[in-house]
């Protein structure tokens, strides 16, 4: 057999360019929730007899989205009293899950408007890496010289972000700097915005531009929050979100002008019922078919305003590469009503609303067949049923005015390299270029060839014998001066 000379280099690399179900490290529960303690004045729904805010936490703990159940790892809240909230709730978490087991992140948010946002965290599964504060004002749209201008108000009313949104760089414990996503927690302006929600959309476009050029490329995020799309899911800031064109003709997408560049930073709404997930269509009005997106209010139920959308890299459909994911929740044998999966198959909830509660109702309606997984666990469905609804006010408040929003999140590994092959390699007397590549029985590899390392052509694939072995001959070798080879799985 003629050898190449040594000049001539045959690269092999061998990965996974797939991952199958359940391939990942662990599972990462992230809950966003407005606790309306700003707008009550008071930590009373933490601190008083009932708990009944640390109780829905709890009970999220021990609830199964398809059929996972764990205790939240990352905790953003909205509507936070300065300076007590946050340790109120650690100091009742620690209640239940022992000492250590969580903590908050101690950066300031200076909004005041509608109370700071923040966030707590289970030391022993992620750490914060850093966390910032977004400016207020009119001037919040970045631009890839690093300069702000400012943002689009088209409506002519409100322009500018009145309540600045924190940013978290997070990193699961374990895991190195690749594995680290972002999560932006907001607290919108609310109905005083005007009648196209400008502020609302100048927070979008401030969090969209500080993704686009303060974060790097590939930056796996979370756009997380109280909203207050009270217009539905025309509003510009879900269109901006989500990469639409707004009201006043602006393309917010990835491969649009503005955002011509590899960073790619529009949301996609978990709560699609496609895969992969797109946007959703919603009006917060009576007839809505959507009610299952509603997280406001627990006495009422009338409108979806709190929101988890992530972005492509934060999809294992569109990314091969691993890192922190949308979970898959193909299943779902706890609920009564197969609910989410029969609308979406995301690991992603609004606790305590699946869609059977009817518009105009409370948690407590008999309809609601959402926990149905609890109903004989400690604390039980009914109790957080109850626990969820807004009750009182001021120093005897329970509950909230909001419902929890749950995601599941996979750590998902990198393609594992197979260890080396044993190869062989060679031109026969045909003048093909032959490859023998030894792996597990019976295991699919794709080959591909490149002269130049970077663009690479698929010329065929194979499967190994019952020794290992695949056999590979290029039938082109001589149309070619020099020639580099790999192989990939799983194929097909």
């Amino acid at each position: 057999m003629k050898l190449y000379r040594s000049w001539f280099v045959v690269a092999v690399v061998l990965g996974s360019t797939l991952f199958a179900g359940g391939a990942w490290g662990k599972t990462l529960r992230f809950v966003s929730y407005n606790i309306d303690c700003a707008d009550q004045s008071s930590d009373s729904n933490i601190t008083n007899a009932t708990h009944s805010l640390p109780i829905v936490l709890q009970a999220i703990g021990l609830h199964h989205i398809g059929t996972n159940a764990q205790p939240l790892d990352l905790l953003g809240v909205e509507e936070l009293r300065p300076n007590t909230t946050l340790s109120n709730i650690v100091v009742q978490l620690t209640n239940f899950y022992g000492a250590g087991s969580y903590t908050f992140d101690t950066t300031t948010d200076p909004n005041l408007g509608g109370g700071p946002d923040g966030l707590i965290y289970n030391p022993h599964t992620v750490s914060v890496v850093s966390a910032r504060a977004l400016p207020t004002g009119p001037t919040v749209l970045l631009g890839a010289n690093l300069t702000y201008t400012a943002a689009h108000s088209p409506g002519g009313g409100i322009n500018g972000v009145a309540r600045g949104p924190m940013l978290y760089r997070i990193r699961p414990i374990g895991y190195g700097s690749t594995n680290d996503f972002y999560i932006y927690v907001s607290h919108a302006r609310s109905t005083s915005d005007d009648s196209v929600g400008d502020a609302r959309y100048a927070e979008a476009q401030e969090v969209r531009s500080d993704a686009k050029y303060n974060l790097p490329a590939g930056a796996h995020i979370i756009y997380s929050g109280d909203w207050n799309l009270f217009s539905g899911s025309g509003e510009n800031a879900y269109k901006c979100l989500t990469g639409q064109t707004t009201s006043d003709g602006t393309n917010w997408s990835d491969s649009s002008s503005i955002w011509a560049n590899t960073n790619a930073t529009q949301g996609f709404d978990p709560m699609s019922k496609t895969t992969p997930p797109t946007t959703v269509t919603w009006s917060n009005v009576s007839g809505d078919n959507a009610t299952y997106l509603y997280g406001d209010s627990t006495a009422s139920l009338t409108s979806r305003i709190d929101i988890q959308l992530v972005n492509a890299p934060m999809l294992g459909v569109y990314n091969p590469q691993g890192g922190v994911q949308l979970a898959p929740d193909t299943a779902d044998p706890f609920d009564s009503a197969n609910f989410p999966s029969a609308k979406y198959p995301y690991a992603f909830e609004t606790f305590g609303n699946n869609g059977t509660t009817p518009r105009s109702s409370s948690p407590t309606s008999a309809a609601n067949h959402s926990l149905d997984d609890l109903t004989s666990t400690v604390p039980s469905a009914a109790t957080v049923y109850a626990d969820l609804l807004l009750t009182g006010s001021g120093t005897n408040f329970n509950g909230s005015d909001h419902y929890p929003i749950v995601g599941d999140y996979n750590i998902v590994p990198p393609p594992t390299p197979l260890a080396p092959v044993l190869l062989s390699q060679g031109i026969d007397t045909n003048g093909y270029f032959n490859l023998k590549l030894t792996s597990s029985t019976n295991t699919g590899f794709g080959i591909q060839a490149s002269t130049n390392l970077t663009n690479w052509t698929s010329i065929g694939s194979g499967i190994t014998d019952t020794n290992g072995s695949l056999f590979f001959a290029d039938t082109n070798t001589a149309t070619f001066p020099i020639r580099f080879y790999r192989a990939y799985w799983p194929f097909p």
